[in-house]
């Protein structure tokens, strides 16, 4: 009786957790454009990926990161996307255009 009672109960307690099925990761746009990163700062969660999407109409940009992952030069409406899973800060910059800095931060 006692372990049918414990059975039920951890049933009770999982049941939503399962009903409630995967976490959809959410999708960050940073747009690329006036030789700036919009917005230079986003907050995203585990799991979620940012894309950088270059809204210029000449120039090409990319996106390198201190931890050594980096775009190819992304000409205009050209993308690139990473995907962050775990917490913490992650700068970035546009190697032909040294001003132009952003960070992803990872919050958990």
């Amino acid at each position: 009786m006692i372990r049918a009672f414990a059975v039920g109960a951890a049933a009770l307690i999982l049941a939503p957790l399962l009903l409630a099925g995967p976490t959809v990761a959410d999708e960050v746009v940073v747009r690329i454009e006036k030789n700036r990163f919009d917005p230079a700062r986003v907050a995203v969660r585990p799991g979620d990926t940012v894309v950088w999407l270059n809204a210029e109409k000449r120039t090409s940009h990319d996106v390198v990161f201190a931890d050594g992952v980096a775009s190819e030069r992304l000409m205009p409406e050209e993308r690139f996307a990473r995907r962050f899973d775990a917490p913490g800060s992650h700068p970035y910059r546009c190697t032909p255009h040294p001003d132009m800095r952003g960070e992803v931060v990872v919050e958990p």
